[in-house]
C-alpha cells in the first residue's frame, strides 16, 4: 500500500515538473513558423503597363507577386509615379518598364534604383517604328510633343526625354509581344527566384497564345472589305495596321482627353465618306464625345479598340487578359470593317 502511495506522489511530482518544463520552453512553433515564412517568401515584381503586367503573371504563375504600376483605370500617357510608386519600385526585386519613348519618366528612377532590383526594358532588342500619321511634328511622340495639350508633367525636364517620333506601342505587333515575353522570362531564368522549369513551360504556352492570336488576326483582316481604319483619338495602332497592311487614320496625334482641332475632326468625317467606312472607331478610357460627334454626321457606328496600355477596375477584377482583350478587338475590327 505504502509503495503504491510513494508511487502516485512520483507520478504526480513528475508530471507538475513536466508542466513547469512545457510552460517555461521557448515558442519553437512561432519561430519556425517565422523561419518558413522568410523562407518562403514570394519575389516582388512590379510592372509599369498591362501587357506586361499580363505577360509577367502568366509566366511566374502563383511563385512571386507581380504587381501594376499603373492603377487600373487611369489613363498612362500622362502618368507620372509619385513618390510612393517610387518606394515601391524600390522595394522590388525586379521592375520591369516598357521603354524610355512610352515612359520617359523612368530615366531618373533606373538611374538611382538599388542595386538588388534588376531592371528588365521590355523593349530590348526591337525595333520601334516611325509613325506615319499625317499630323506628325518634328518631335511627334509620345515623349516629347510641341502640342501643349499632349505633353506629360510640364516639370519633367526635356532632357529627360528622347526626341522622335518613334511609336512605343510596339506590344501591338504580337512577334514584338513574343520578344518582349522572351526578354522577361530570361532575365527571371538567369535570377533563379522561381522554378525555373515551371517558367520554361509557361514561356511556351504563352508564346503559343500569342502565334494563334497573329494566325487569327491574319486569317480574319485579310477577309476584310474595307482596309481602312478610322479613329477618333490618338495614334496607337498603328503597329496593328502595319502587320496586317491596313490604312490606319486618325483625328490626331493628341493624348487622350485632348481637344482635337475641328479641322481634324472634318479630315475624318471626309474620309468615311471617301472610304465608305460604316465605323468610327474610339479608345479605351478615354471619352468617346468626339467619336460620337462623327458617328451622328456621317451615320457611322462607333466602336472601341483597346490598345491595352491599361485597363478598367472591373476588368482588372475579372482578371481579363491580354490575349482575350486582343480577340475583343478583333472582333470590332472584324465587324468595323466589314471582314467575311
Amino acid at each position: 500500500m505504502k509503495v503504491s502511495r510513494l508511487l502516485l506522489i512520483a507520478v504526480i511530482i513528475a508530471l507538475g515538473v513536466g508542466a513547469m518544463l512545457l510552460v517555461n520552453r521557448p515558442n519553437t512553433k512561432n519561430v519556425t513558423t517565422s523561419n518558413t515564412e522568410q523562407d518562403i517568401k514570394k519575389p516582388i515584381i512590379m510592372t509599369t503597363l498591362f501587357p506586361f503586367y499580363d505577360f509577367t503573371s502568366k509566366l511566374v504563375g502563383s511563385e512571386a507577386e507581380v504587381s501594376l504600376l499603373l492603377p487600373p483605370g487611369v489613363e498612362p500617357h500622362s502618368f507620372e509615379p509619385t513618390p510612393q510608386d517610387i518606394i515601391k519600385i524600390q522595394e522590388a526585386d525586379i521592375f520591369i518598364y516598357t521603354g524610355d519613348i512610352m515612359e520617359p519618366w523612368v530615366t531618373n528612377i533606373v538611374a538611382n534604383i538599388p542595386e538588388s532590383v534588376k531592371v528588365i526594358n521590355a523593349s530590348e532588342g526591337i525595333t520601334l517604328i516611325k509613325s506615319e500619321d499625317d499630323h506628325s511634328h518634328d518631335d511627334h511622340s509620345h515623349d516629347d510633343h510641341s502640342h501643349d495639350d499632349h505633353s506629360h508633367d510640364d516639370t519633367h525636364n526635356n532632357k529627360n526625354r528622347v526626341s522622335s517620333n518613334l511609336d512605343p506601342h510596339f506590344w501591338l505587333d504580337f512577334n514584338y509581344s513574343i520578344i518582349a515575353t522572351k526578354n522577361i522570362s530570361k532575365t527571371i531564368s538567369n535570377l533563379n527566384i522561381i522554378d525555373n522549369t515551371n517558367l520554361e513551360s509557361n514561356t511556351n504556352s504563352l508564346i503559343t497564345s500569342l502565334e494563334e492570336l497573329n494566325k487569327e488576326y491574319q486569317t480574319t483582316l485579310a477577309q476584310c472589305k474595307n482596309k481602312t481604319i478610322l479613329q477618333a483619338g490618338h495614334r496607337t495602332f498603328e503597329y496593328l495596321a502595319n502587320k496586317y497592311k491596313l490604312e490606319y487614320i486618325t483625328t490626331d496625334e493628341l493624348s487622350p482627353n485632348s481637344d482635337t482641332s475641328a479641322k481634324d475632326i472634318a479630315n475624318l468625317i471626309n474620309e468615311i465618306r471617301i472610304t465608305k467606312s460604316k465605323t468610327v472607331f474610339t479608345e479605351e478610357l478615354i471619352e468617346p464625345r468626339i467619336a460620337n460627334t462623327i458617328a451622328s454626321e456621317t451615320g457611322a457606328s462607333v466602336l472601341e479598340l483597346n490598345g491595352a496600355h491599361n485597363i478598367s477596375s472591373d476588368k482588372f477584377n475579372s482578371q481579363i487578359s491580354f490575349v482575350d482583350i486582343m480577340k475583343q478587338n478583333l472582333e470590332n475590327l472584324s465587324i468595323g470593317l466589314e471582314c467575311k
